[in-house]
């Protein structure tokens, strides 16, 4: 049998959430093709259109959703019907009684419905292949999936990246506008971060729309993702996030390190240095927030440019970013986080620590906008950390 595509389950799946959905059992027996009710029913087992038919549709689809992380299962259980406090004859009302309940807008219910939706597809084309003797394991879904859910790259996703730009006085003259050969790019600062994000995400996903800025251009508050690429210094838009951070970097003048320094758990961790001032390891800081708006944005950071593209490295990479972002979800699901690691460059290579096998340096988490905690910490490992007076 051909294997099912993501996207014909996903136009089923769209078609089902409407109306009633599950609220009528039926439902699945019109709204889904024939195809997605050959995948999703065990073979064999039940004739077409038969009461035994629908009870194994509805009972995959449950199993689905029952599979989901918490805040995901509970927009979903909306959508299609399977909760009792929002039953509700069309989908536009039960998102609406969920947002009222949350106390946000629709629009917001809506985005993280469909990032609901977009890990359910995946979640039903793994269970459903399993259950058919297909070696496939329940968390190992289609290639990349895993990176899709974690960062928020659902089909049509907006995506801004605002990158660090160079002061001014420090720029070549082609990087201005008036310039004869200007190079819009030549003002960027962490300009390999930039370009490796932009890489990846549409590797991972290319339906996403993908725009990029220097912060003295951007004015938008209207994407999904918002990824801010370089540390408050030469970057004005990480500067905006600050008061909601538990840490800040102590700025030094140029030349100097720039350490991060944690006031909670009296910490300050700067780059480590040989004898001879070659640098050994940086500190690479990724934080995910999550606004009231229902954008979610991700803060690359580093006491250095190579502690900045460590942070996007760290949990991009094909197969190691996949299970270390795997086990940053498994610690704490949807929750804020920031996730600090070592970064090493070895001549031209960076060397970043797969958290499957070696556990971060720190993580903070929080919930519902709760103060930061450590979850992880491990700062006495290494070398260059050195307590504060908090």
């Amino acid at each position: 049998m051909q294997s099912l595509s993501a996207a014909s389950l996903r136009e089923s799946l769209l078609r089902l959430r409407k109306g009633p959905a599950l609220a009528r059992p039926t439902s699945v027996l019109t709204a889904l093709t024939p195809e997605v009710r050959a995948h999703l029913g065990a073979p064999g087992r039940a004739l077409p259109g038969s009461t035994e038919e629908v009870s194994e549709l509805v009972a995959a689809i449950e199993r689905g959703v029952a599979q989901l992380s918490a805040d995901q299962r509970a927009h979903a259980e909306v959508d299609f019907n399977l909760d009792d406090e929002h039953e509700h004859p069309t989908l536009t009302e039960r998102q609406e009684s969920l947002a009222q309940k949350l106390g946000c807008a629709a629009k917001t219910v809506r985005r993280h419905a469909d990032q609901a939706l977009e890990t359910l597809i995946y979640v039903l084309l793994a269970d459903q292949q399993a259950i058919a003797g297909q070696s496939v394991k329940r968390r190992q879904t289609a290639p990349g999936s895993g990176l899709l859910t974690f960062w928020r790259l659902t089909a049509g996703a907006r995506v801004d990246i605002v990158c660090s730009e160079i002061p001014e006085d420090e720029r070549p003259e082609y990087a201005a506008p008036s310039d004869r050969n200007y190079l819009r790019y030549a003002k960027f600062a962490d300009l390999d971060t930039l370009i490796y994000l932009r890489t990846r995400f549409a590797q991972l996903s290319p339906d996403v729309n993908v725009r990029d800025f220097a912060p003295s251009e951007y004015y938008d508050t209207q994407s999904d993702v918002l990824c801010v690429v370089g540390g408050p210094p030469w970057n004005a838009t990480f500067r905006e996030f600050l008061p909601m951070l538990p840490f800040h970097f102590e700025p030094h003048p140029l030349g100097e390190d720039d350490p991060l320094v944690l006031p909670a758990l009296g910490l300050m961790i700067g780059p480590h240095w040989t004898a001879k001032q070659e640098l050994l390891q940086d500190l690479a800081v990724l934080t995910r927030l999550t606004l009231a708006n229902g954008t979610t944005v991700f803060l690359f950071g580093g006491c250095l440019t190579l502690g900045v593209l460590g942070a996007a490295r760290c949990l991009l990479e094909p197969d190691r970013g996949s299970r270390s972002a795997g086990y940053i979800t498994d610690l704490i699901g949807l929750d804020d986080f920031v996730l600090v690691v070592e970064a090493r460059r070895v001549g031209g290579l960076i060397d970043l620590p797969d958290l499957s096998a070696v556990e971060p340096l720190l993580l903070l988490a929080r919930a519902a906008n709760e103060p930061f905690t450590a979850v992880v910490d491990n700062t006495s490992r290494y070398p260059a950390t050195s307590r504060t007076s908090s």
